[in-house]
């Protein structure tokens, strides 16, 4: 699995492997910098998972749509995803399939990274290029709730099973937490953190 998701078992892991490197102290402040590498990672966990595909139509002879190599750039406060789409919309008939052929789609999507519920997340997610419009309007669900769904990282899981594993004879958690500033360049998403801890 991946890096940091809302879903608790990728969440774990990915602060695990993240953290111990990118979190440091900051004063009272600290930080998650996450790469666009970590985000590709989500989304090939997530979501393309059929042979590396994301399906956007059930395969049929006449037709079928699906998106695959995803490749992210985080830039000016986005992230950003671009896939290649493969498709074919054709309909049966009188036995045969009339279609105007296969097609390969560059498509390019964009999300504005968000923190709410403790959770670091994307919205505002929206189609920035297509190059064949006729492909836009399968493309809702995996925009309103594919791509936010696998984008997602719970903050305070992930640094409690940090804390769990270096922790001896007593107890951490983490009493409070906000994130600070947020921001999306260089390929990097990069949180700033505060937080308290209470030993017990």
């Amino acid at each position: 699995m991946n890096a940091l998701p809302a879903i608790l078992p990728r969440s774990l892991l990915f602060l695990s492997l993240v953290l111990p490197g990118t979190l440091h102290a900051a004063g009272t402040a600290s930080e998650i910098a996450i790469q666009n590498t970590a985000i590709e990672k989500m989304l090939m966990d997530e979501l393309f998972i059929d042979r590396g595909r994301y399906n956007l139509l059930a395969e049929t002879r006449c037709q079928y749509a699906y998106m695959d190599s995803p490749a992210v750039a985080v830039s000016q406060g986005r992230v950003r995803i671009k896939v290649r789409l493969s498709g074919k919309l054709g309909v049966e008939a009188g036995g045969q399939c009339v279609s105007s052929g296969s097609d390969v789609v560059q498509l390019a999507v964009s999300g504005k990274p968000t923190f709410s519920g403790e959770k670091i997340g994307l919205t505002d997610v929206r189609i920035d290029e297509i190059s064949n419009e006729a492909y836009r309007v399968l493309l809702q669900q995996f925009l309103e709730n594919a791509v936010p769904r696998a984008v997602q990282i719970n903050v305070r899981e992930g640094l409690q099973r940090m804390l769990a594993e270096r922790q001896t004879k007593y107890e951490v958690v983490i009493s409070r937490l906000s994130v600070t500033d947020l921001t999306a360049e260089n390929n990097v998403l990069r949180a700033v953190l505060t937080f308290a801890l209470t030993a017990r």
